[in-house]
């Protein structure tokens, strides 16, 4: 009858059913532990350690390339400032060059017309001396014909001199004369 009862009551409790059925939860939990959560979470830590290696090794780039970046920066502003310096250097020494020869230039200018002055001043004092002399040949013919006379060595330089005084202090007085025209020139 008990038997019969027990088959009738579909709830039933049964100690060593359970028992057993506990320890078959427990064993399979146990080999699901050891074989499948223990390989699972050793995955798990690798995968989170490699994650994290690859952030620290993104962090490490990106130091690395903003170090670079500041370097290379610093470098084109060095270099940038190096040519400005040059360029700076180069302009003065081709406008001290400039300087100077045009400095150069002006005093070779100022030379070649002291010498065109010098050379100009000679050529009229010869020019004066020769129609000093040509005036002095005329004026003693003229003396000599006015005078009717052969004149004497020493009659001769004073009359001529006389004359010379004459036309160099009416040269002087006279306006717009060659000799003012000279020096107008000059």
């Amino acid at each position: 009858m008990l038997t019969v009862l027990a088959q009738s009551q579909p709830l039933t409790f049964d100690v060593w059913t359970w028992l057993f059925q506990s320890i078959n939860v427990l064993i399979i939990m146990l080999l699901l532990y050891k074989f499948l959560w223990q390989p699972l979470q050793s995955v798990m830590n690798k995968r989170e350690q490699f994650v994290e290696d690859q952030l620290e090794h993104a962090k490490t780039s990106r130091a690395e390339a903003e170090r670079l970046l500041e370097e290379y920066q610093t470098r084109m502003r060095q270099a940038q400032q190096e040519a400005e310096a040059v360029i700076k250097a180069a302009t003065e020494k081709a406008e001290e060059a400039a300087q100077r020869i045009r400095r150069e230039a002006e005093e070779e200018a100022e030379r070649t017309l002291e010498r065109a002055r010098t050379e100009i001043a000679r050529e009229r004092e010869r020019a004066l001396a020769a129609i000093r002399d040509e005036v002095t040949g005329l004026v003693v013919l003229a003396a000599g014909k006015l005078i009717g006379k052969t004149l004497s060595e020493e009659d001769h330089k004073q009359l001529v001199q006389q004359f010379v005084d004459q036309v160099a202090a009416a040269e002087a007085d006279r306006p717009g004369a060659e000799g003012s025209q000279i020096g107008d020139s000059q």
